[in-house]
C-alpha cells in the first residue's frame, strides 16, 4: 500500500472543494450516518489497500458506488450489483462481478465522480456529527477510512489529544509507519491528526490550487449567471476565519497553519 501522506492532486482538489462547499449555513440533510458502528478506539483507524488514480478502498468503493452516486448512474455502473450485511459492510457476491466492480476504480471519470459524491456526503454527516463544518484534512480522513472512523477518531483526538496514538489506533501504528515518527517521542492523537491532515493543507497553498479553485469559481459563475464579483470571491485559505467552540481550540491551530501537500 503506498503511503496514507500521498495525496494525488486531483483528489485533493476534490476534497477542497467539497471542504469549501455551503458547510457555514443550515446543513442539507444528511445521508444515513452508521453511529452505531462507530469502532472502539483501537480498531477507529484500520486502512486497506488504496487503488485508482483516486484511491479508493475496497469498502468505500462499494459504499460510494451503491450510497452516495444519483441511483440511476449507480446502477449504471454496478450499483445495483452491491449489497449491504446488516452489520454495514458492503459486498458483491459473485466473485467475478466484484472483481469488475472493484476494477472500475481504474477509471478516472467514473472515480472522479464518486469521489465529488462521498465527499460532499460525507460533508454533511460530519457537519451534523462534528457540530461544524469538516475541513478538507476531515475529509481525507473519512475518505480513506470511512466516515463513521473518521467521526470516532476526531471526536477521539479532541477529548484526549494527549494519548499516545499508538496506544489508541494500534493498528494505524502497525500499517502505516510512515506516520509515526522513526525516533524520539512517540506521537499524539493530535499529532497524529495533523499528521493525517498535511497533505491537504500543503495542497490548499500550493499556486495549483488557488488555480483551480479560481477556475471552478468562474466556471460556477458563468453556468448560474452569478455577479463576476463572485467568482473572484477569495479561495477557502483567505476567507474570513468562522469561530471556533474552545473545545476544538487544538483542531483549530492545526487547520489555521494551511492546506495540503500532494505528497510528504
Amino acid at each position: 500500500m503506498s503511503s496514507l501522506l500521498d495525496v494525488p492532486a486531483q483528489l485533493a482538489l476534490v476534497l477542497t472543494l467539497a471542504g469549501a462547499g455551503p458547510g457555514h449555513g443550515t446543513p442539507p440533510a444528511p445521508p444515513p450516518l452508521e453511529t452505531a458502528a462507530i469502532e472502539p478506539a483501537q480498531t477507529l483507524l484500520d486502512p486497506e489497500p488504496l487503488e485508482g488514480p483516486y484511491r479508493f478502498s475496497e469498502s468505500n468503493w462499494l459504499r460510494a458506488l451503491r450510497e452516495d452516486l444519483p441511483a440511476g448512474e449507480a446502477q449504471a455502473h454496478y450499483g445495483d450489483r452491491i449489497f449491504r450485511t446488516s452489520g454495514g459492510r458492503y459486498y458483491v457476491p459473485s466473485a467475478g462481478e466484484r472483481r469488475r466492480v472493484l476494477d472500475a476504480r481504474a477509471n478516472a471519470a467514473l472515480a472522479g465522480r464518486v469521489a465529488e459524491a462521498f465527499a460532499s456526503d460525507n460533508a454533511a454527516r460530519m457537519r451534523v456529527a462534528l457540530h461544524r463544518p469538516a475541513t478538507a484534512g476531515d475529509l481525507y480522513i473519512a475518505h480513506v477510512f470511512g466516515p463513521e472512523a473518521a467521526i470516532g477518531f476526531i471526536r477521539l483526538a479532541d477529548a484526549r489529544p494527549n494519548d499516545l496514538a499508538a496506544k489508541q489506533v494500534p493498528g494505524l501504528a502497525q500499517s502505516a509507519p510512515e506516520l509515526m515518527p522513526a525516533g524520539g517521542a512517540p506521537l499524539t492523537l493530535a499529532q497524529l491528526y495533523k499528521r493525517l491532515t498535511e497533505p491537504m493543507r500543503k495542497f490548499a497553498r500550493s499556486a495549483g490550487a488557488q488555480a483551480a479553485m479560481r477556475d471552478r469559481a468562474k466556471a460556477q459563475t458563468a453556468a448560474l449567471d452569478l455577479k463576476p464579483t463572485i467568482a473572484e470571491a477569495p479561495p477557502p485559505g483567505g476567507a474570513a476565519a468562522q469561530p471556533v467552540p474552545e473545545a476544538f481550540a487544538w483542531h483549530a491551530e492545526v487547520s489555521a497553519a494551511g492546506g495540503a501537500a500532494i505528497s510528504q
